[in-house]
């Protein structure tokens, strides 16, 4: 047992030490620091004035929520039609993405049921008893109206364990059962600590706070050094013996404003023989990468390509911003299976019981369509070799024509349901060695 308090604090750590540079010991500058709860997600104000104020918040919180709607969803099957028609009444792409923009912002959101003929907003929402016409009015709510009361939901077992089982809206006094909205989080916590931020998520900004704000300081101390990137230099023999009394300061001061009126209105400079003029310039070498670097960062940091979040062109020798672009769409694509589907699916429940409609049968757009010039690309790239591989005797005809089906490469044009067993190249060989090899009407005599 030691007495020494640095080596007590010292044989409690583990890591990586060195003793000559100091690094993992007591004299390593680093292990002081330490994490800290800020508290920032209870300051509603400052992520409400940091949204409407910066331009790189609301781009943060607003593009991926865009992005997961911009194309929305497609309906198959019989009722598609009547599907896509209930979607667009109730504007349920415009739902979803102000519900999940709001949670970016605040922590949590939620879209508010309010139905008719399923009993009481404080009792649990029964799906089976809707019925046509059920829907009054379907409300996005932000966690900064939105708050828990009465009992926490204690079993384990449950999906809403540690979750209210009542809320209540801001100036209202009625409860709503949790069953009668659809919550919507930010920055996702464990359940323990949801308990210690009242049931809430985390705002995405707050990790995010530090970079922003130091982007804006390069910004702005930027914009300070081009006021001053050229400084005028007047030279001026006894100027220190001029500036002894008020007199001369007022002369001083006189010379100069002539001087610069006369250099603004008649575009001259006079000075006296003994007076001696030059410019100095600030160099500004190296603050445009400054800036667009932390830029890049916020954007890695949101998981944002920087050709979508800035709408700039890809850096790199040959970069096209294809394989970015094609990263960012898988994880688009997993968002809108982790977080809406789940969601939507009880949405589409009392949206189908509003208008008496089955279940419905989808599949997501995609997110950013190919262009006519990508796909006519596209079609060039597969269709080309698939011929070279049936009149090489590859690939039937047929195994062509089922690997077209199967990529979709012509969806929405009929294609022939029984393909040719051979490539019109093989035919004509064919026909021609037959016609050659044909016996003539005088050998046959």
């Amino acid at each position: 047992m030691t007495t020494d308090s640095k080596k007590a604090v010292q044989s409690m750590q583990d890591g990586l030490e060195n003793i000559v540079t100091g690094m993992g010991t007591g004299q390593d500058k680093s292990t002081s620091n330490y994490w800290i709860n800020s508290g920032k997600n209870h300051d509603h104000p400052q992520l409400t004035a940091r949204f409407r104020e910066d331009w790189i918040a609301q781009k943060v919180c607003t593009i991926i929520p865009q992005d997961m709607t911009r194309t929305w969803r497609k309906f198959k099957g019989d009722n598609q039609e009547d599907w896509r028609e209930a979607d667009e009444f109730f504007g349920v792409a415009k739902l979803f993405r102000d519900s999940y923009k709001w949670a970016r912002v605040y922590g949590t959101s939620c879209i508010l049921l309010d139905v008719k003929g399923a009993g009481k907003m404080d009792t649990p929402l029964d799906l089976d008893r809707l019925k046509k016409g059920c829907v009054k009015s379907l409300q996005v709510v932000d966690r900064t109206r939105l708050f828990g009361i009465g009992e926490i939901n204690t079993d384990p077992l449950s999906p809403e364990y540690g979750y209210p089982t009542y809320y209540q809206l801001g100036g209202d006094s009625n409860r709503i059962h949790h069953t009668r909205i659809i919550r919507f989080e930010g920055t996702e916590l464990p359940r323990y600590e949801n308990w210690h931020n009242k049931w809430y998520s985390d705002s995405i900004l707050i990790p995010l706070t530090t970079v922003i704000d130091n982007f804006h300081t390069a910004a702005n101390a930027a914009a300070a050094l081009t006021h001053e990137a050229s400084t005028d230099v007047v030279s001026i023999e006894g100027l220190q013996g001029l500036l002894t009394n008020p007199a001369g300061e007022a002369a001083i001061l006189k010379r100069f404003r002539l001087m610069k009126q006369m250099k603004s209105i008649y575009n001259i400079t006079l000075l006296d023989s003994t007076e001696e003029y030059s410019t100095k310039t600030v160099a500004l070498n190296g603050v445009k990468d400054l800036i667009w670097e932390y830029l890049r960062i916020i954007a890695a940091a949101v998981g944002i390509p920087a050709t979508r979040f800035l709408s700039a062109s890809p850096d790199g020798m040959n970069a096209t911003g294809e394989s970015d672009l094609n990263s960012y769409i898988d994880v688009i694509t997993g968002l809108q299976k982790s977080i809406f589907v789940p969601r939507i699916t009880k949405l589409d429940k009392v949206i189908g019981a509003h208008f008496g409609l089955a279940e419905p049968l989808y599949e997501w757009n995609c997110v950013f369509p190919e262009s006519a010039l990508q796909h006519a690309e596209k079609l060039s790239k597969l269709i080309a070799p698939l011929v070279e591989l049936v009149e090489a005797g590859i690939f039937s005809a047929q195994q062509a024509h089922d690997v077209i089906v199967e990529k979709r490469l012509y969806e929405g044009v009929k294609t022939l349901g029984t393909a040719p067993t051979e490539s019109p190249a093989l035919a004509i060989a064919k026909q021609t060695k037959e016609t050659t090899n044909a016996p003539t009407n005088a050998n046959k005599k």
